[in-house]
């Protein structure tokens, strides 16, 4: 009820205010009990819920159940494990496999450097490879070339055909034969001369000069375009100001390729020095591409800023910006491998001046090749080995090497390389090859070990035997372990249906809230929440037709007819015939599984038309649905509104009857206080005129 300021009692001296507070009151106890049938209904609402949550995990279990690799657990054996081994997924066929004349086992292709890459002490692999160019073994490389390396990435924004690496004025594309661009992970060929409707599937037309990349086929949209290019020179900004001692530039970066153009100024490098005019204003490290500068140059920026720098009235210090043209040293190399299916992957690596060996290792390893590069320390020499075992392109090298770098420098072109060789075995009786020394048959995985071939050279004659069988154990624990959740689940259910009610404990009202501690309040509700579901015909429907739906015997024609009931395999009742709880014998249903684990499959999952054709689990899937279907009609569920559902449309009828005596309350409230302000106005009168009366008395 709204709050209202009054002023009472004045005249009378009486306590309106509470009065009128026990007058309502005492008018209010039909709205108590509006108010504790709304929280008894909300309350029930709540625990038709919780059953419902309760189903549904159950159901859960119930899919994992109607899956028929639950029932064909399989078990593996091999007489000779330093050979052959052999896992087994459920659902595997049964069988014996016989493996013999193991002559070769599956390995990757590798490649072996001819050397050591160096024979300096000093060589670090950790250091640029321009600045170590001194330490490698291999004296006649002459592949450094002058540039800028770049990559770029393009997510598509719109579907399309064209799009553009946004070259910087003054740059074009060089070294286009080793340009890369992929799309989603897939390399495409490169042409720089060819009409764009010429173009195949597989290629994309680069324009050199000005970086447009054009596809037959449109590329959709959120794909990812990596195009890793050189261009002939680097123009990059940045951005100084008068306090700015140094910047650091991309290292290995070619003698005097350096200039920085400063408002109208332009400097320019000679040796190690940075020049403007004629004047030093600070010195370059080429190797890290560090320019550090002097206070001369401070001056020209002072200079320069004046002119075109950031305005003096802006919060920071005043910048300018400075555009920066140079060439870095770089190389390249090609590495292709192949695929089963003869396709190749082919990757080109730009290898930047200041980049190290180690820098180039993890990119080749973390790349698409599908290689492992590895350097010892130890030695000084590199390999080069394939993830995947087996020969992959048997018209030629599995690995294919292109370029200076990487067979003159790391000397790989007069290395050894071995290919790629296939395991080559007989399995029962059948002579093949597989890539790798692990293969899967028919849900069996097997991993050759060993060949069979002895010190003499010759094969020993030993046949592996492997063996896939009923794994009647795990079997026997699946169901074991769904006995105990239907157990659960009815222990749940009968709980709520056999809970006392308590009928003297009714949800409390305020007034009797205030009257009671935290820890009363809680005995309180708990009493009062006991019974809600007690004896509730959702429920006890649920009880009576799942236990129809597990007793009642399966009618296959295929099935044993020994083992059409889980009485027959050892599964009943408790002793509580009134409970509708299962209890195992152990040996009896180890017996049936060893016996016949198809019929087992058969009465648990078995399907059909009619209920007695359809198996026990897909019975009781079929009484929880409905079972859950009429919960939420009655309960609804989290994201149902009142109307959906049977509680819910009599809450909003509660819920409009409280409001409604509500605002009873407020009119009644306001009668009651407007009749005792009309008493107050009489017996205020009435004083005044007995003051005037006593005054013409007593005058």
């Amino acid at each position: 009820m709204d709050m209202v300021m009054r002023v009472t009692g004045l005249a009378s001296g009486m306590n309106i205010d509470e009065i009128v507070e026990n007058l309502i009151k005492a008018e209010s106890i039909p709205l108590d009990k509006m108010k504790q049938d709304k929280t008894l209904l909300e309350w029930k609402r709540d625990a038709y819920r919780e059953m419902n949550t309760e189903l549904l995990n159950f159901r859960s279990e119930l899919t994992n159940m109607r899956l028929s690799s639950f029932y064909r657990t399989r078990s593996v054996t091999s007489t000779n494990e330093s050979l052959v081994s052999a896992t087994v997924a459920s659902g595997a066929g049964k069988g014996t496999y016989t493996i013999s004349n193991i002559s070769q086992l599956a390995r990757a292709a590798y490649y072996v450097n001819a050397g050591a890459i160096s024979t300096n002490e000093n060589f670090n692999p950790s250091n640029g490879l321009y600045a170590e160019k001194d330490n490698f073994a291999y004296t006649g490389f002459t592949d450094w070339r002058e540039g800028s390396v770049e990559t770029k990435s393009i997510i598509v924004k719109d579907a399309g055909t064209s799009f553009s690496l946004e070259l910087e004025a003054g740059t074009e594309i060089i070294d286009a034969a080793n340009l890369s661009v992929k799309v989603n992970g897939k390399r495409y060929e490169v042409v720089t001369s060819m009409p764009s409707e010429g173009l195949a599937d597989n290629q994309v037309l680069v324009n050199t000069a000005t970086g447009e990349l054009t596809f037959k086929n449109t590329i959709d949209k959120n794909s990812t375009i990596k195009v890793d290019y050189v261009t002939n020179q680097r123009i990059e900004t940045k951005t100084i100001t008068e306090d700015t001692t140094s910047i650091t530039l991309r290292g290995a970066l070619k003698e005097d390729s350096v200039s920085i153009t400063m408002g109208d100024k332009t400097l320019t490098t000679s040796g190690n020095s940075l020049l403007y005019n004629s004047t030093t204003v600070g010195t370059i490290d080429y190797s890290t591409g560090k320019i550090t500068f002097n206070d001369d140059f401070k001056s020209l920026v002072q200079e320069e800023m004046a002119k075109y720098g950031s305005s003096e009235d802006d919060e920071d210090q005043p910048k300018l910006d400075i555009k920066i043209t140079s060439k870095q040293y770089y190389t390249s190399f090609d590495l292709t491998t192949y695929n089963t299916d003869g396709s190749q992957n082919k990757e080109t690596f730009f290898i930047q001046g200041a980049e190290s060996l180690n820098s180039v290792i993890s990119r080749v390893n973390g790349s698409d090749a599908g290689v492992t590069m590895y350097y010892d320390s130890f030695t000084g020499q590199m390999t080069i080995t394939r993830n995947e075992t087996g020969n992959l392109n048997s018209s030629d090298s599995d690995i294919e090497l292109e370029g200076a770098f990487i067979n003159k420098l790391l000397q790989f072109e007069s290395g050894t390389y071995e290919d790629g060789k296939n395991a080559i075995f007989e399995i029962n009786g059948l002579r093949t090859e597989r890539t790798s020394n692990a293969f899967s048959m028919n849900g069996v995985t097997f991993t050759l070990k060993n060949t069979t071939i002895g010190e003499d050279g010759n094969d020993t004659g030993e046949r592996i035997t492997v063996n896939v069988n009923d794994d009647t154990e795990t079997l026997f624990e699946n169901i074991k372990s769904f006995v105990e959740k239907y157990n659960e689940l009815i222990e749940k259910i009968e709980e709520k249906l056999n809970e006392p009610k308590y009928k003297d404990y009714l949800p409390l009202t305020d007034d009797e809230r205030e009257q009671l501690t935290e820890s009363q309040q809680e005995k309180w509700e708990e009493m009062a929440k006991s019974g809600l579901l007690r004896n509730d015909s959702i429920l006890s429907s649920f009880i009576t037709n799942s236990r129809t739906s597990i007793y009642s015997p399966v009618t296959q024609d295929d099935m044993d007819p020994t083992l059409r009931s889980l009485s027959a395999i050892g599964i009943t009742t408790t002793t509580n015939y009134l409970s509708g709880k299962l209890e195992i014998n152990e040996t009896a249903l180890k017996e049936a599984i060893e016996k016949d684990p198809e019929s087992i499959e058969k009465l648990f999952i078995g399907t059909g038309e009619s209920d007695s054709q359809k198996g026990i689990i897909r019975r009781l899937t079929d009484q929880v649905n409905a079972t859950m279907d009429l919960l939420k009609e009655r309960a609804g569920n989290t994201f149902s509104v009142n109307h959906q559902f049977t509680i819910g449309k009599q809450l909003d009828v509660l819920e409009d009857r409280i409001e409604a005596f509500e605002d009873r309350l407020t009119v009644l409230e306001t009668r009651y206080y407007n009749q005792f302000a009309a008493m107050e106005t009489a017996i205020q009168n009435a004083n005044s005129q007995a003051a005037y009366l006593a005054q013409l008395f007593f005058s």
